[in-house]
């Protein structure tokens, strides 16, 4: 017989199956995500998982959907078969998680799987046996209505693809990870899953911050920033974690497309991005984003796994994204119960409607408080400006405050106790008032009475020069003496008096620092004013001005976080003091 000479052939059934599996299917987590997607998509209520072996042993999906009969069950383990499409415009318009019509012929080409399924309303229903991609048997089978399908000993008949499997405990962690995707998506659905025959988790059908509590923990429920934002786009909502629960990974990050989830790195930069400098360095947000947008606007066929998608409209979705939850940290509640923190009586006009005013009258003043620089323990120096006895809302007898250590204030709230750290505090003031004095150019000055003549070294005589008109518009009045001497005349309202010329430095070594980490010229010298022009740990202040620095802190766009990132403030709930004091 004459040896065939083609090159090319056509390959077989069963081996195009598992090259296909190869795509889909690469360890038991795909193996899970393929089924429970499909369970959701048939009207599951309640979803089971049976594992063991980190899923290599076992893998069984057991829901309550819709079911199937005989012929569709048996249609469903072939490639391309699917109910979710069925011309081109259906794969424009995908609303399913699954649709392709390959995850059972896939993982039946690499394993022993057992399908039975009853469909809604009958009492007898389908039992398949199929092994390696061939179905050994067809039965009748009794049950509930839904579908069950066990997977046993993946990768049986491939065991170059079973020896890249990891540890046991790597894939039962892999399997977690993919759990957690599909129970924060989907609170409406039950969810168990049994391990070895022990029970992880059973979580019942919840709200969605019932359901995060389940997932992520009870500290997570109550740390949450609600996101609610609609365009002619999209509709995007979630929850962003308050500063209490930030993370030094990106684990805790969840972002859906139409309940799907999704890698994107771009939105995902998005919602970092919206934090800005209140973002502490080596910090991540923990952070739920639901997108929900027309189908026809985006390409969820772009991966065989789904996880990536590509939008018609990349860089408006990118901005949407980042505004919406802009707008949600500019809430009091990015830092817990912080709404508390003004008495009751006050109102919303407190920290909100009644922070314009506030912060009218305080600009209005032009002259401080301070003292000459001496030993900060036995002097009260008045630091902040005295708030206008007409601008307070309330008598300042019913906020009880105190200084601790000359560093932190301290009061009172409905939940605890706040702690405010009195040197970012006047950071994150300072920072915006010369941020806002930039683009308005009516810093207020104060004159100094003893002007103060510094000789800069060549380098920083450049540098001030290079920021010297950005000085003004925040205050500073400065002038050249010749050579490289300047003459300090007047500083900023709000500054230390007496040691100007020491400040003019650090301004100009902060701003060096700042070279290498913010481009924006306009950013380093505010966040250099700001960080060395602010109040000091060390500093003693008077009653009234604890409640000044409260009152302007409060007016700022921002008041919980400074310029670099550091918290302004915390909360210790009473909650927390009753369990260290191990009070019952």
């Amino acid at each position: 017989m004459q040896k065939s000479t083609h090159k090319i052939h056509v390959l077989p059934e069963n081996l195009i199956n598992k090259i296909a599996a190869g795509e889909v299917i690469d360890r038991p987590a795909s193996v899970i995500k393929e089924l429970i997607e499909n369970s959701i998509d048939a009207g599951a209520g309640q979803i089971n998982l049976i594992i063991k072996g980190g899923g290599t042993t076992l893998i069984q999906v057991v829901d309550d959907g819709l079911g199937m009969s005989e012929e569709d069950a048996i249609l469903s383990l072939q490639r391309h078969a699917t109910s979710k499409i069925n011309s081109y415009a259906d794969l424009e318009r995908i609303r399913t998680l699954g649709f392709r019509g390959e995850a059972l012929a896939s993982i039946a080409a690499v394993a022993r799987v057992e399908m039975r399924t009853v469909q809604r309303g009958e009492v007898e229903g389908t039992a398949i046996f199929i092994e390696g991609g061939v179905v050994q048997k067809v039965t009748g089978s009794g049950g509930n209505p839904g579908t069950s399908i066990a997977v046993k000993n993946l990768f049986f008949n491939t065991p170059a693809r079973r020896k890249f499997l990891r540890a046991e405990s790597t894939e039962y962690r892999s399997i977690l990870t993919m759990l957690n995707r599909f129970t924060l998506a989907f609170p409406r659905i039950g969810f168990k899953l049994v391990h070895d025959d022990e029970e992880v988790f059973n979580h019942p059908p919840a709200s969605h911050p019932d359901r995060i509590a389940d997932v992520l923990g009870a500290k997570v429920r109550h740390n949450l920033v609600e996101i609610d934002d609609k365009s002619a786009l999209m509709t995007i909502t979630g929850y962003i974690g308050n500063y209490d629960i930030m993370r030094k990974t990106r684990n805790d990050q969840y972002l859906f497309l139409n309940s799907r989830y999704i890698n994107d790195r771009a939105l995902s930069y998005a919602v970092t991005s919206a934090f800005g400098e209140s973002l502490p360095k080596g910090h991540f947000p923990l952070f739920l984003i639901f997108l929900e947008i027309d189908p026809e606007r985006v390409d969820v066929n772009v991966h065989p796994t789904k996880n990536e998608v590509k939008f018609a409209d990349s860089r408006l979705v990118y901005d949407l994204v980042r505004s919406a939850v802009k707008r949600a940290l500019r809430t009091d509640n990015i830092i817990p119960e912080i709404h508390q923190f003004y008495p009751p009586h006050w109102g919303d006009a407190g920290l909100k409607t009644g922070s314009a005013g506030i912060l009218d009258e305080l600009q209005r003043q032009t002259q401080m408080e301070f003292g000459p620089e001496t030993d900060s323990e036995s002097t009260e120096a008045s630091l902040i400006p005295s708030a206008p006895a007409a601008a307070a809302p309330v008598s300042r007898d019913t906020m009880p405050i105190w200084q601790l250590q000359n560093k932190y204030i301290l009061s009172q709230i409905k939940s605890g106790l706040v702690v405010i750290d009195q040197h970012v505090a006047h950071e994150r003031i300072l920072y915006e008032r010369a941020k806002k004095n930039f683009s308005l150019n009516d810093g207020a000055s104060q004159q100094l009475l003893f002007p103060h003549t510094i000789e800069l070294s060549s380098q920083d005589y450049a540098i001030f020069q290079e920021i010297n008109p950005f000085l003004e518009k925040i205050g500073f009045l400065i002038k050249l003496f010749g050579g490289r001497t300047v003459v300090i005349e007047g500083v900023p309202t709000g500054m230390r008096i007496g040691s100007e010329d020491k400040i003019l430095l650090e301004i100009l070594d902060q701003y060096k620092e700042y070279a290498t980490t913010e481009a924006d010229l306009r950013e380093r010298v505010a966040k250099s004013f700001a960080c060395r022009s602010a109040i000091m740990a060390g500093d003693r202040l008077t009653v009234e001005a604890m409640h000044a620095l409260i009152d302007q802190l409060f007016a700022t766009e921002n008041p919980y976080f400074c310029p670099h990132g550091r918290p302004v403030m915390i909360t210790i709930s009473v909650d927390e003091l009753d369990r260290r004091f191990d009070r019952k």
